[in-house]
């Protein structure tokens, strides 16, 4: 019989002529098949081909789905229900965090559950027009094996120790660099807090200083810098704590793949090894990256994935004993690690008490009920130990303030830092926007549809689809847990992160199939030649890394040129600068130091506790959080603070931080005032005395006349066109000093014309050659300001703006002239349920 007669006959004989659905009648199709030919070559490979029918019926599926629902996903927008008061880019935006997440659901759903609905549509009809079918209880998918054993040399293991451990070494290497702590936002972050743990560990929790990552991250690396290098050198050493965080979670993403391949083929699980790592290589900052918070969770991620792995082997050998005795540790060391990561890092915690829940679920569903209360009961006394000690060690209120930041987070990060989710586009341009979630929807759909076949082809329990899928599922768990990260926030640096756990969760589901006895599509050779050139094309930078010999041996120079770093060498040269300046003088006199532009790094130079709990400004997100900010501050009363730079935290996702946290910026210009400039840093000093704010602002009618005009009003593009710009220009007093140019714009509502509330601030220093020509002054060259605010920030009624210029000589803002007509704006009715007045 020939091939075409063999085609025509499978078409016909599984119904593909009327319906393409055939997930029943395939295996019982191509063994009718069989027994009409004798020819057995070409038969054979096309039988083999065709019984791949789960995999490509699950990307047929999964593409079709994806291509009718994208231009939706990509439109859907769930409005805002509540802000808590805070202003942020997701919250100007008008868009809701949960977008992402139904724009994930529906992406990672829809497949499987249009091959349900379109079963259950068949199954229903089947059972109408006969019910004495019998379905099919054979094998659905041929098995044959892929991958022939070929001996493994003992020098095999080894030389790969040394190819990933050079690879590592060398990908993590700009990691050392000495210019890291230039970025005083981000480095201050694990710095910052140092000293004052060191200086009273036993107060710093009472203190309940709000960490946004967690005490690991934020604290941690600064204290061991300290600890290791003394106060010369911390910064360098700090660097190196931060590097070991950084290539602990690599490290431990390469066990994984070890697991993965015992999994795939225990006795080629090295050669399997080498096809991963070679999809590893090329795929590392492309479409996933690991970094420091990662850290603990990897670790807990690999002995999940151990202990599931020796459990489903033992199952399989029915080895009751080995799994009572030997996998006793397992539960003991999980436990002892969610405590810790609660103390590392908080949102990774959660992921990592998920995924003990689930192996606990997974324990019931397919362990004895003895080992599952045994296992239990070993992990809860790890955890309670574990707990107490750090207790002990940190102070009884470690675990509650962790929690109470926790929640706090879970509040308000989603309004916060949130950033939509790119647009998804199925192109090799930017994989890392679409691919980790492509392979999650593939991933689940195959298992969808493999358990609906075993489920009633073969009335298989659910205990032996979760032992033979075992690894795949968790791999799936923790990408979709990760998923929370990439779809929070969603710049490059998060979107990388569910990347390793869906492709490999993809990779694993693949290679088990692939490994059935009876599938021999290709040799391994082949298949690490075609993984070969999938890596060299895809990133060939990335994987002559893992060979790169002479950057290797640059190794040691780089460590030991970096340990030889000062502190000082280190930071940045104009905070140094401003830094000896200041602390020469007033900065001796002060006990607590605050910065307005949420640079940890100050208070490391000034070797000063912050003044609040919210050491970095952004972290007082809602109206409540910054009123307790403004309490603080007027408790500790800080003489000299830093009011704004150029640093990356005076404008988060392009909201300045006197829109976002117009509140602080408003008790600031009630009580303090223009001080000093220091190498583009802009420091403000307390007022002798406090004022209301109406003794601040000099009328037209009380003042001295301003020579200046508030020239117009202009509505940006930015931010949902809601961004207003006030320009006008203003000549000061001549022996006034350009950092005292301050501009101030006040709002009053038309009915209260004598409630006057501070809105922006700027200075001014743009330049005007119109007023410098119409005055013949060279000094009125750099008169201009353009100051930008918010429409959030005033009432939802019509208000009147008005200019007032700094003057340093009676420390008052006087009121700048407006040209005609005055400045009118009308106010934004928020659709959300709260009020920016």
């Amino acid at each position: 019989m020939s091939d075409k007669t063999i085609i025509v006959s499978f078409w016909h004989e599984t119904g593909l002529s009327k319906s393409w659905f055939f997930l029943r009648e395939i295996d019982e199709t191509l063994k009718i098949s069989t027994r009409r030919t004798s020819t057995r070559g070409n038969r054979s490979n096309l039988i083999n081909f065709m019984k791949n029918w789960l995999i490509w019926t699950a990307v047929l599926f999964t593409l079709l789905s994806w291509w009718l629902l994208l231009p939706t996903v990509n439109s859907l927008n769930i409005p805002i229900s509540k802000t808590h008061g805070i202003i942020s880019k997701v919250v100007i935006q008008g868009r809701s965090p949960l977008t992402d997440v139904a724009m994930y659901l529906m992406l990672l759903l829809s497949p499987s559950l249009a091959i349900l609905f379109w079963d259950f549509l068949n199954t229903k009809k089947r059972f109408l027009n006969s019910k004495k079918r019998r379905i099919a209880s054979v094998s659905v998918v041929l098995k044959q094996l892929i991958l022939k054993i070929v001996g493994s040399k003992k020098m095999l293991p080894i030389s790969l120790l040394l190819i990933v451990t050079c690879w590592i070494l060398n990908v993590t290497q700009p990691i050392l660099s000495p210019h890291l702590p230039q970025d005083s936002f981000h480095y201050g972050e694990k710095v910052g807090l140092s000293e004052t743990f060191l200086q009273n560990p036993e107060a710093f929790f009472d203190k309940a200083y709000v960490l946004i990552h967690g005490f690991g991250l934020n604290v941690m690396p600064g204290v061991i810098g300290f600890w290791a290098g003394g106060y010369e050198k911390d910064i360098a050493y700090s660097i190196l704590v931060f590097y070991i965080q950084s290539i602990t979670p690599i490290f431990f993403s390469f066990l994984i793949l070890l697991e993965i391949s015992a999994y795939i083929s225990a006795v080629s699980k090295w050669k399997i090894f080498i096809i991963l790592c070679l999809l590893y290589f090329p795929c590392h900052g492309v479409v996933f990256g690991l970094i420091d918070r990662d850290a603990v969770f990897l670790i807990q991620a690999f002995l999940a994935i151990r202990w599931v792995r020796l459990l489903t082997e033992m199952a399989k050998q029915n080895d009751a004993n080995s799994v009572n005795k030997e996998l006793a540790i397992y539960p003991i060391l999980l436990g002892f690690l969610i405590p810790i990561s609660i103390l590392y890092v908080y949102d990774r915690s959660l992921y990592s008490i998920a995924i003990f829940v689930s192996l606990i679920f997974f324990i019931y569903l397919t362990q004895n009920i003895r080992f599952f209360w045994r296992s239990s009961f070993l992990a809860l006394i790890s955890i309670v130990f574990t707990s107490g000690f750090l207790s002990l060690v940190f102070g009884w209120n470690y675990i509650t303030v962790s929690i109470g930041q926790i929640r706090y987070w879970s509040k308000v990060a989603g309004l916060f830092t949130s950033l939509p989710y790119p647009q998804i586009n199925i192109s090799l341009v930017a994989p890392i926007n679409w691919l980790p979630i492509f392979l999650q929807t593939l991933t689940f759909t195959i298992l969808c549809i493999d358990f609906r076949i075993k489920q009633y082809s073969y009335s298989q329990k659910i205990k032996a689809f979760f032992l033979e899928h075992s690894i795949t599922i968790f791999m799936l768990l923790c990408a979709v847990f990760y998923m929370r990260i990439a779809l929070g926030r969603s710049d490059i640096g998060h979107l990388i992160s569910p990347g390793f756990f869906a492709v490999f969760a993809f990779v694993s589901l693949i290679g088990h199939y692939l490994t059935k006895k009876d599938l021999a599509i290709t040799s391994w050779k082949n298949t690490l030649i075609i993984t070969l050139l999938f890596a060299c094309l895809f990133n060939l930078s990335f994987l002559t890394t893992a060979t790169d010999i002479f950057m290797l041996a640059r190794y040691p120079q780089v460590v030991n040129y970096l340990i030889k770093q000062n502190s000082t060498a280190l930071i940045n040269p104009s905070y140094q600068e401003a830094a000896n300046q200041l602390l020469s003088n007033e900065m001796k006199e002060q006990s607590c130091f605050y910065t307005l532009t949420s640079e940890g790094m100050w208070y490391r130079i000034f070797s000063l506790k912050p003044c609040s709990k919210y050491w970095y400004l952004i972290y007082s997100t809602t109206k409540e959080s910054q009123q307790e900010l403004i309490e603080e501050l007027k408790e500790s009363k800080p003489k000299i603070i830093l009011y704004s730079n150029q640093s990356l935290g005076n404008g988060i996702d392009g909201v300045k931080k006197e829109v976002s946290h117009l509140l602080v910026h408003q008790y600031i210009w009630q009580n303090y005032l223009p001080y000093k400039y220091l190498g583009g840093n802009w420091f403000w000093i307390r007022r002798e005395k406090e004022m209301e704010i109406s003794e601040l602002l000099m009328t037209l009618t009380g003042s001295v006349a301003v020579t200046g005009h508030f020239d117009v009003l202009s509505t940006l593009d930015t931010n949902q066109g809601l961004d207003i710009v006030a320009s006008g220009w203003t000549l000061l007093p001549e022996n006034q000093k350009p950092h005292e140019n301050a501009i101030l714009l006040t709002y009053n509502l038309v009915s209260s014309p004598d409630k006057l509330i501070p809105l922006a601030l700027g200075s001014a220093s743009d330049y005007r050659y119109d007023v410098a020509t119409a005055l013949n002054k060279v000094e009125a060259l750099q008169t201009g300001w353009n100051i930008s605010f918010n429409k959030l920030n005033i009432p939802a009624d019509t208000v009147k703006i008005r200019a007032w210029a700094y003057n340093s000589i009676d420390q008052k803002f006087h009121e700048i002239p407006s040209a005609i007509p005055d400045k009118f704006l009308e106010g934004v009715k928020p659709t959300f349920s709260e009020n920016f007045s």
